[in-house]
């Protein structure tokens, strides 16, 4: 595969490229940096969820989510993104909220349309975590393993000094690469969080707690376990409960029950670049990381709970100023004291400006994708969802949530990204799929024909050339199941998958012939140096034997 596959959970914008390498993002114009200071006066005012702006300022307010349509249409158009649905959030709830498309069923989407958000999760995980700090059921430098005596990841040595806050800030040690196989597990019968974390121990950690950052969902994953241990209760139990309820997320989606409550859709994953509603998966214990979900409604709702600094719409708070301030920090490594762009639960800045202060998150499972986009010097938030994602075509599904906050803030979308690495990926180990496939049949052909070689070199330089290529896709295959399971493999890119297994099938049968073809010529000693052996007439036979009666050489 030309293209490694390894579950890319963070999705910034970088500057775009151009010819002569990176330039810089241009701002819009004083016109409209004047449009974005009417809307930051206009969501500063609380309004409820239907509310339009002030009739003066409705004009500028309609031009901003004008444009914002205009180019979240454009971006569903480039990507085929069947279904998408988003909103621009304030304290109160949505000021401008649109749905197009289709559901996995063939269903016009609406508000009220489940979809699954991803990693968007991360911060409700977070946030659920902060309410048992606060409690004092739990504190962030306790060691993990007082709570989760299951929890050996790197051996009880390094284990012993993870705490909590290693967990929300992603610097645990967990390496993604080593660690995804405990996640996105599908099956009806997966083992609970606690059961699969102990799969962690012989695992090697990046290094010492809190000295490296690696963003891998594991983390969350232990901290789902960590929060039933605490509770002595399901995690989708207490998330509902403690965060759901309160940011009046009531349609929320934390588990199979759940999903099929709501009648989840199955999502959109592209098979040979043609969109196809086959990812109807979901793990049932994977709330905590990345399988919650939900309608614009819910995760709007969140988002306005985070405006409101994690306080209910009557004004009762479920965060404390202290946990909203840490949540929002942006985490330190020791002893370098390098930042790491994430807090707890949230990345912090680490865009382009205006974005640069931004507090966000993105997230996917396989068939949908989210974003959530708090900006809090304007008091506004933008949240999106799509029923699409797959992970070789990641930034450019993504790229509608970052381009559509930019235009919020009163910036230009950066240059727009490409499914070139998708379509490079599945065209090229399709193409290898059929060429070996061409090639199989070719020298079954020569068995049957009984071609020959001039010379053992020949013959030598020939099955090896052939045999190292029809090598290649079996070593990318093997390469690739360092890092993902077969089962995940199918679940996130299933057609690079298919290819590739059909590519390394077809290569490992050309060297069985190839080498069929060898061994056959060796043994009938037909690779001798020389011309080619041609099959002789009667007017060649030996001297001394029958013109009619001598061997003929086929």
């Amino acid at each position: 595969m030309p293209v490694p596959l390894t579950r890319p959970p963070f999705h910034p914008r970088p500057t775009p490229p151009s010819a002569s390498g990176p330039k810089p993002l241009h701002l819009r114009t004083t016109a409209m940096s004047a449009t974005l200071l009417l809307l930051a006066s206009l969501t500063a005012t609380p309004r409820t969820a239907s509310a339009q702006p002030a009739h003066a300022d409705r004009p500028a307010a309609h031009a901003t989510y004008d444009k914002l349509d205009n180019f979240v249409r454009t971006r569903m158009t480039a990507t085929d993104t069947p279904g998408l649905s988003y909103a621009v959030v304030g304290p109160n709830g949505p000021l401008h909220q649109r749905s197009w498309g289709t559901d996995g069923n063939g269903r016009r989407v609406t508000t009220k349309t489940p979809f699954l958000w991803g990693s968007v999760a991360k911060p409700a995980t977070a946030t659920a975590v902060m309410t048992l700090a606060q409690s004092g059921r739990l504190r962030l430098d306790d060691r993990v393993i007082d709570h989760l005596p299951s929890f050996r990841f790197g051996g009880t040595k390094h284990a012993s000094q993870v705490t909590v806050q290693h967990l929300l800030n992603q610097t645990a040690g967990l390496p993604e690469t080593k660690t995804s196989k405990i996640t996105d597990c599908l099956d009806t019968h997966c083992p609970d969080p606690a059961r699969r974390i102990a799969d962690l121990k012989g695992i090697k950690p990046l290094g010492p707690p809190g000295a490296r950052y690696q963003y891998a969902s594991a983390n969350y994953l232990v901290l789902t376990a960590l929060v039933e241990a605490v509770t002595k209760r399901p995690y989708a139990q207490y998330l509902r409960r403690a965060v759901l309820q309160p940011a009046g997320m009531k349609n929320a989606i934390t588990d199979a029950a759940s999903a099929r409550e709501r009648a989840l859709p199955p999502g959109h994953q592209l098979l040979w670049g043609i969109p196809s509603a086959i990812a109807d998966g979901i793990d049932n214990d994977g709330a905590g990381y990345g399988y919650l979900g939900g309608d614009l409604h819910d995760l709007a709702a969140f988002a306005s709970f985070q405006l409101r600094a994690g306080k209910t719409t009557d004004g009762k708070a479920v965060l404390t100023p202290e946990s909203v301030r840490l949540m929002r920090e942006e985490g330190k490594l020791r002893p370098s004291g390098n930042h790491t762009g994430y807090g707890l639960g949230w990345r912090i800045g680490g865009l382009d400006a205006p974005l640069d202060k931004a507090v966000w998150h993105t997230g996917a499972t396989p068939g949908y994708s989210a974003m959530l986009f708090l900006l809090p010097e304007q008091n506004t938030a933008l949240v999106v969802q799509q029923n699409l994602h797959g992970l070789l075509h990641d930034p450019a599904v993504m790229e509608v949530g970052f381009g559509a906050t930019r235009i919020l803030a009163g910036s230009e979308p950066a240059e727009a990204a490409t499914a070139l690495p998708y379509h490079t990926a599945v065209w090229t180990t399709t193409g290898s799929a059929l060429l070996l496939l061409a090639a199989t049949i070719r020298s079954l052909a020569l068995l049957r024909r009984q071609r020959v070689y001039s010379s053992r070199t020949r013959l030598a330089v020939m099955t090896t050339a052939w045999c190292a290529v029809g090598a290649l896709p079996g070593i990318a295959l093997l390469a690739l199941a360092h890092s993902m399971s077969a089962r995940q493999l199918l679940n996130w890119v299933p057609d690079s998958f298919l290819a590739l297994c059909a590519a390394a099938t077809a290569g490992a049968l050309t060297i069985f012939v190839r080498l069929t073809l060898a061994l056959r010529d060796l043994v009938r000693g037909r690779g001798g140096t020389g011309a080619r052996a041609r099959p002789l007439n009667d007017s060649q036979a030996p001297t001394g034997s029958p013109s009619t009666g001598g061997h003929r050489k086929e």
